[in-house]
């Protein structure tokens, strides 16, 4: 079993966060969880310099406790984050931290799954004196602003719950990050318990109706959303609301895949998964046959027997999709929408949005009123 493998295992046991580097500092490999925010780089940049073969254990006031050692070339990173996310100025919520022991105890085993061998742990700290992306006014970690309900917090919205109808995990988590950015989050009540309680419940019912849409059963969404309701009704206390939620829709989402996959060859769900996740860069047949491993011509057949459409079709009517999503929700330029969907200029996506509408981009942003 390689590294990669025993971190992903160990990331999903404990919900750590593991970088991994190379002898050249050069990242190779990450495993933590979308809400997580990335290694400030002054951070990174003294603890790689400062690694060794130790386990050394490095305690930040304010945003959890570190360990790092070195394995021959490969330098590992692991961080029990307990610093603030902040979702649209609402709420500021903690990753929760573990105690030192639980921490020690977690290195010592993934130490073991990678070596066979028991580690040592360094006595020594790294100097955090002057440290002061810390503490720094106005320095933030992992920060989302504050904004009133927009245009882009329901094009977030409605990206991240596509992601559910899809059942692909990478759409969801990716447009979950951003929907806590630009989302539209409120104090739903002056306890601010019952407020997070309430926006749980909120988001289980978007949840549960993109499901719905994605191909599972009603009852089976709907008993899911009733499991994950009373199971918060329940409990004393929401650490941090947006992992949380997050936790909530992965439950959905991968019901959905396990939905599709039961029912479609894996060629053409892997081919419509490569799609969602390269929508503005896919370019042809070919590439998406070599993703999944078979001959252009064979995915072809395939593809249009179980889905009724050709390949280019369902990529072309995801495109379209999207774009419309764009036209409603922003007030980007045609063109510049016609770039981030792949398309090479305005007139090519002009011509397959009205072959596939009826109307044009133009008169559809019109009818939509915004």
């Amino acid at each position: 079993m390689n590294f990669k493998t025993i971190t992903d295992y160990f990331h999903d046991a404990t919900n750590l966060s593991i970088f991994i580097f190379n002898i050249q500092n050069k990242d190779i490999y990450l495993s933590k969880t979308p809400i997580t925010p990335m290694l400030p780089n002054n951070l990174k940049i003294k603890l790689l310099n400062n690694i060794n073969k130790e386990i050394t254990i490095s305690i930040f006031s304010n945003i959890g406790a570190i360990a790092t050692f070195q394995l021959n070339n490969t330098k590992f990173i692991i961080w029990a984050t307990s610093n603030a996310i902040t979702g649209n100025g609402k709420y500021d919520d903690k990753i929760p931290l573990i105690d030192f022991n639980t921490f020690k105890s977690q290195l010592t085993l993934f130490y073991i799954s990678l070596t066979q061998d028991t580690p040592t742990f360094s006595s020594n700290q790294l100097d955090l004196i002057d440290y002061d992306i810390i503490d720094r006014p106005n320095q933030q970690i992992e920060s989302f602003n504050e904004h009133k309900p927009s245009h882009n917090g329901y094009l977030a919205e409605q990206k991240m719950l596509l992601g559910v109808e899809h059942g692909n995990l990478n759409e969801f988590n990716d447009n979950y990050v951003n929907f806590m950015n630009k989302g539209n989050f409120g104090v739903l009540s002056p306890d601010d318990l019952r407020s997070k309680k309430n926006i749980t419940v909120a988001a289980t019912t978007l949840f549960t109706r993109a499901a719905i849409r994605g191909g599972m059963f009603a009852e089976d969404a709907y008993n899911l959303s009733d499991e994950c309701i009373k199971k918060t009704e329940s409990i004393r206390n929401i650490t941090n609301i947006y992992e949380y939620t997050r936790t909530i829709g992965e439950r959905f989402v991968k019901n959905v895949a396990q939905i599709k996959r039961q029912n479609i060859p894996s060629i053409i769900y892997r081919a419509q998964e490569y799609i969602y996740d390269n929508l503005s860069t896919v370019e042809d047949v070919g590439e998406i046959a070599q993703s999944v491993g078979c001959s252009k011509s064979y995915l072809m057949h395939l593809f249009k027997d179980t889905t009724g459409i050709s390949v280019i079709e369902f990529l072309t009517a995801q495109k379209i999709l999207s774009a419309k999503q764009l036209l409603i929700f922003t007030q980007l330029p045609i063109n510049e929408i016609a770039t981030l969907m792949g398309y090479k200029n305005q007139s090519q996506l002009s011509r397959t949005f009205k072959k596939m509408t009826g109307v044009s981009p133009i008169n559809f942003r019109k009818s939509q009123h915004i």
